[in-house]
Parts: C-alpha cells; structure tokens; sequence
C-alpha cells in the first residue's frame, strides 16, 4: 500500500507541475499568435498544434512505455517539453512558434500516456476511480493556479514569459520522476505498436463510444474554452490584449475551481454506482450551457457562467476510469495511448474547427454565437453515445446489490 500511496503521491505531484506550466500558457497563447501576426484562425491552429503531434504518437508512446518501461518515458517526454519551451521564448515568428508546439506535443505525448499507464497499472480496479479521480485533481489544481500565475507573469515580463515558467516547471516535474518514482522492468524488444492488440480494444463498442465521449470532452475544453473564449473577450469586449490574457486567465481559473469541487465525489460516485450516470449527464449538462457564454459581455457576467461550467464538466470526473474498466491489464499501455490519441484527435478538432468557423462568421469584427453552438452540439451527441457503451463496474454494482437483496429476502 505505501508503494501505492508513493506512486500516486509522485504522479500526481508531477502532473500538477506540468499542469501549472500548460495553464500559464493557456491565456496567453492565442494572443501570442495574434501578437506574431496570426488570423483568428491560425491563433486556432496554434492552440491544436500541440495533439497534433499528439495525435501520432499517443498510440507508439504507449506501446513504449508498455515495453521500455513509463518512467524512462516521462522522464524523456518532460526533458522534451523543458526544451521546447525554451525555445518558444525567443520564438521570432508565428511560424517558429508553431513548429516548437508541435515538438512540444512530443514530449506531451510520452509524458501523459506513460503517466496515466502507471497509475492504471497500479491502482486496483475497486479504488481506480477515486485514485484517478486524486490525479486529475492535481491536475486541475494546477489548472487553477496555472491561469492566475499567467497573468502575473505577462504583467511583469511580458507574452513570451509564460513559456519560461513552463520550461522551469517541466525541469522540476523531471526531479521528481527521476528520484520519486521507482524503475519498472521494461522489455528492451523494440517499441512497436501492438497492432492486435489496438484492433482489439476497437473491435469493442463499448471501447469505441467511451472515447468517442473523450474526445467530446477534449473537443469542449481546447475548442471553446483555451480558444474560443479568448478569442471572444478580444474581439467582443473591447480590452487590450494584456487585459483579455488576464481575463482569459480569470476565467478559466474560476472554470477549473468550480470543476475540482464536483470531480473527486463524481469519481466516488462513479466507483459506487458505475460511470455511465455522472459521466454522460456531464456531457448533456455541459452542451446545454455552452452557448450561454456567448452573451456574456464583460468579467463580472461571465464568472457566475463559467462557474457553473466547470461544476458541471467535473461531473464527468476521470474519463480514463471507464477506459481502463473495459481494458484487459496485459495492452493498458497501449489502451492510454489509444485512449489519448481519441482524446487529442478532440482536442486537435476543437481549436482548428472552432476557430475556423468563429473566423468564417464574424461580423463586423465580432464573433458571433455559431462556434457556441458547434461545440454544444458535438458535446451532447458524444455524451449521448455513451448511453450505448457498457458499464462493468455499474453491471458489478447492480449484480451485487440484486445478489444482496436476494440474501436478505431469504434470510426473511
């Protein structure tokens, strides 16, 4: 159990490092775009540069960490992430900038497969949902002080700083793997991906449809909420760029607050009577907001909003709890690595599409409520999918309950 405790206690420190130094960037980075002279659209693209490369190597990460083992591989991907970021300071152009976010993405990909395989390897199935649900609540802590600390951070050295902070964090989060998490015994065989084994995690519907809410999710949270809503307090209500930044990173503070309040009783909730109900009501919930946000029109009106929000998107609690349910223990690395490159293939789509759509209906300099409700619409119909998608723990639950009813009845 200590070993436990350790494992968990390492990775979810490590992830909050790592979250602080991406949610001090959040605000910035598509005013940084627009900054380099980037349409609203390429300031999207800028946003999904980072799962695009995400996208390709979620699947061989995992297969890596599987057979090399996850801490060479965190520790790889954090020292990537430290070095890219670096770069990204003395970016010149839009241009440099992109390609060090797509390098980026590198890193990303071997740091948060292998980190979520670990703690999916060594939390038992009964108490996976709280351990994860202990995870991305460091996670989202991170997520709350990061935007704050972003906005501080520009005040006092301008747009480029955030990219420094992250770099430091990413160099500290590398410590802690390094002398925290213990070595496991890899298979130095080659780091292919296990194609059988990919065909057949796909071959399960259920499988498919639990990702396909991943990446709804995704999709909400790096289309609407690090991109659209920049954008939007840019455009729509009038403040400097240093002003939308600090807002932007207000925003989604509160957002992020609200969402760890719902998040660790949702995964409890999820552990006692299965993932399906808080985790698709999340969804529905989430889509039926998201326009809203679109008529605020200042800080004061869209804090109430975005409160709400994040109480509503923790209700979806640690998604990969339901992935790592319908995974048999032998391909989990490579269950992460496919459940991230569904879930980055929403997190590629969100900004890229939004954007593109946010740029394509302006008017008058504006934004306009169309993106909104593109994201509302692809949220609900994701969450709703899910409805089809088995639930073994909530199957465990209700057989367990019946089988307790049935002795009680009998003792009667």
């Amino acid at each position: 159990m200590q070993s436990l405790r350790r494992t968990v206690a390492v990775l979810s420190g490590t992830v909050f490092l790592v979250m602080i130094g991406i949610a001090i960037i959040i605000p910035a980075l598509p005013q940084y775009g627009l900054h380099l002279g980037a349409t609203a659209f390429l300031a999207g693209v800028l946003v999904g540069a980072l799962p695009t490369a995400r996208v390709f190597l979620d699947l061989p990460a995992g297969a890596l960490g599987d057979r090399f083992g996850n801490r060479r591989m965190m520790m790889t991907g954090l020292a990537l992430i430290a070095i890219t970021s670096a770069i990204a300071v003395v970016a010149f152009n839009y241009w440099v900038l992109l390609a060090v976010r797509v390098a980026e993405g590198i890193g990303s990909a071997f740091y948060v497969t292998s980190s979520l395989a670990a703690l999916a390897k060594a939390a038992p199935p009964e108490r996976r949902g709280r351990y994860m649900g202990l995870y991305v609540n460091a996670l989202l802590i991170g997520q709350i002080v990061g935007p704050v600390l972003g906005g501080i951070v520009v005040l006092a050295w301008g747009i480029r700083s955030p990219f420094a902070a992250y770099a430091l964090l990413a160099c500290v989060g590398m410590m802690l793997i390094t002398f925290g998490f213990e070595p496991e015994p890899g298979r130095t065989t080659g780091g292919r991906v296990d194609m059988a084994a990919v065909r057949r995690l796909l071959s399960d519907r259920s499988y498919v449809l639990v990702n396909v809410g991943t990446m709804g999710a995704f999709f909400l949270r790096a289309g609407l909420i690090s991109t659209v809503i920049p954008l939007f307090i840019h455009f729509n209500w009038g403040v400097s760029e240093t002003l939308a930044i600090t807002f932007t990173g207000v925003l989604i503070t509160t957002n992020a607050f609200a969402t760890l309040l719902t998040l660790y009783p949702s995964g409890l909730i999820a552990d006692r009577v299965g993932r399906k109900l808080p985790f698709v009501t999340s969804l529905v919930l989430a889509g039926i907001i998201s326009p809203f946000l679109f008529f605020t029109r200042d800080l004061s009106s869209a804090i109430p909003v975005m409160f709400v929000y994040g109480l509503v998107l923790g209700l979806h609690g640690p998604l990969a709890a339901w992935t790592t349910d319908l995974t048999p223990r032998e391909v989990m690395g490579t269950s992460m690595g496919l459940y991230r490159t569904l879930g980055d293939l929403g997190f590629l789509l969100g900004p890229v599409l939004l954007a593109a759509i946010l740029e394509l209906t302006m008017v008058a300099g504006r934004v306009t409520i169309y993106p909104f409700m593109v994201a509302a619409a692809f949220v609900t119909i994701a969450g709703l999918l899910m409805l089809l998608a088995r639930d073994p723990v909530g199957e465990q639950r209700r057989a367990s309950a019946r089988a307790t009813g049935d002795a009680t009845q009998a003792a009667k």
